[in-house]
């Protein structure tokens, strides 16, 4: 967990290099049998097409390729899929989980870890529950103990972490009845929650878990 939690950061320190809009989203779509796909994408689209040659961090670049690279021998993980278009600015990794258990050895692979830790459930998938645990102390502290500079930097005032945006989406095989524990969580369809913010949102507080009833 420790592992994963370090990946949002890595990939969002990249906005700071270039004080634009860049979008951030993490979509979790869950199937009747309790198995689901995660997908993880970073678009710098915005950026690209403002011309010009642009300095891409090797840390934004290559994590789709760590991750899949990390995850490729994991049980219960498969149809795992990388998308990197570097002229587009789109950087992603996609892959399917058998069941929240899969998904957690997944995460404890990325860290290194062995069977016996610690490690806070990412997310649990019930019949008609899916539940996210909240991240956000994990990513601030990752944030805070940072070496670099990019989180003091302002942009005509304005905090450059403000041009990250970050969305969850989860998408559920049933209407969703309920939305609990996030106020910031929204039903945009009958399937589909939306969680948004940005990057300077949650390293201030802003609750990242949520309870998804369907």
């Amino acid at each position: 967990m420790r592992s994963f939690s370090k990946f949002l950061p890595i990939i969002l320190i990249a906005g700071f290099l270039f004080q634009s809009c860049i979008e951030l989203e993490e979509k979790i779509t869950i199937n009747s049998d309790k198995s689901g796909e995660y997908s993880l994408k970073l678009d710098m689209g915005a950026l690209s097409s403002m011309g010009g040659e642009v300095d891409v961090p090797e840390e934004l670049t290559t994590f789709p390729q760590i991750i899949s690279e990390g995850i490729k021998d994991v049980s219960g993980i498969s149809d795992i899929k990388t998308n990197v278009d570097e002229k587009a600015g789109l950087y992603q990794v996609s892959f399917h989980f058998q069941n929240h258990s899969a998904f957690k050895r997944a995460l404890l692979k990325l860290a290194g870890m062995k069977y016996g830790f610690i490690v806070p459930n990412y997310l649990k998938v019930g019949k008609h529950r899916f539940k996210r645990t909240n991240i956000q102390p994990m990513i601030a502290k990752a944030i805070e103990k940072s070496e670099s500079d990019f989180f003091t930097q302002s942009f005509m005032g304005t905090e450059a972490t403000s041009f990250i945006n970050v969305t969850t989406v989860i998408e559920t095989p049933k209407p969703v009845k309920k939305v609990k524990k996030n106020g910031r969580a929204r039903k945009v369809t009958d399937n589909r929650v939306e969680i948004k913010g940005t990057l300077t949102e949650i390293i201030k507080g802003m609750d990242l878990g949520v309870v998804v009833k369907f």
